[in-house]
């Protein structure tokens, strides 16, 4: 079981996120001072730290600078409210974060980065995924996309595609049907609930908007496949 040290100064924070992050499998420490965490970071040597930047007295950058300097590589994870600047960034990167991510952020992301911080580490996290009161949430990922079905959000490289309730619904019942070619007129009774035969055209319409927000690559699509002639379909087996 992967142990993982969430250290930030909003005690609500650090109970919800590692309450989420329990039922996932993961073995949580916490702390909600800076020389706290630094503490239990040297003596109990987690496999990823989520840390916070802004912090009284004992910042997050303090804590990376000296963790750092003792040798240690363990992965972390800066979250801060300082907004997504470039500059920002550089000067996380630079003093020793893995992967940097901005407040208010859904767990489902935080989560998803942790594990592929653990999968560069060697661990096997799939298995772990599957176990616990995880095991009843739908969350598709990929390292690039995320569909987390309860949440009803999908992430693109961890940032928010800000789809509509009918854009999610299709990307849903697609990524549901992986693999299986769906009609247009399947997608209209299924996602529009529509009982006749609607215009096929609302459908296509709702694609483009769709795959202009969660397509890496506005030239070849990934996740929403056209079949010509028939209709779309979401890959069952991604490279």
């Amino acid at each position: 079981m992967a142990k993982i040290l969430i250290v930030d100064d909003d005690p609500s924070i650090v109970t919800t996120t590692a309450d989420t992050m329990s039922s996932y499998s993961f073995d949580m420490l916490t702390a909600t001072d800076g020389r706290e965490g630094f503490k239990l970071a040297v003596s109990e040597h987690p496999d990823v730290i989520i840390l916070d930047w802004m912090m009284p007295n004992y910042n997050g950058l303090q804590f990376m600078q000296d963790y750092r300097a003792q040798g240690y590589t363990t992965p972390i994870i800066c979250l801060t409210a300082k907004g997504d600047l470039p500059e920002y960034k550089v000067e996380a990167l630079r003093d020793g974060a893995d992967s940097y991510i901005n407040k208010p952020y859904n767990v489902s992301v935080l989560i998803e980065t942790v594990r592929s911080l653990l999968r560069r580490a060697g661990y096997d996290v799939e298995s772990a995924a599957k176990s616990g009161p995880s095991s009843n949430r739908h969350i598709y990922s990929d390292g690039e996309l995320i569909i987390d079905c309860d949440a009803m959000q999908a992430f693109k490289y961890e940032e928010s595609c800000n789809l509509t309730n009918r854009e999610f619904q299709l990307l849903q019942y697609l990524e549901d049907n992986k693999g299986r070619v769906c009609a247009r007129a399947e997608l209209l009774q299924q996602v529009w609930k529509y009982d006749f035969l609607g215009d096929e055209r609302t459908v296509d319409v709702t694609i483009k908007r769709t795959r202009q927000k969660i397509e890496p690559d506005q030239k070849n699509f990934k996740y929403i496949l056209t079949r010509r002639g028939f209709g779309y379909f979401f890959p069952k087996d991604l490279t």
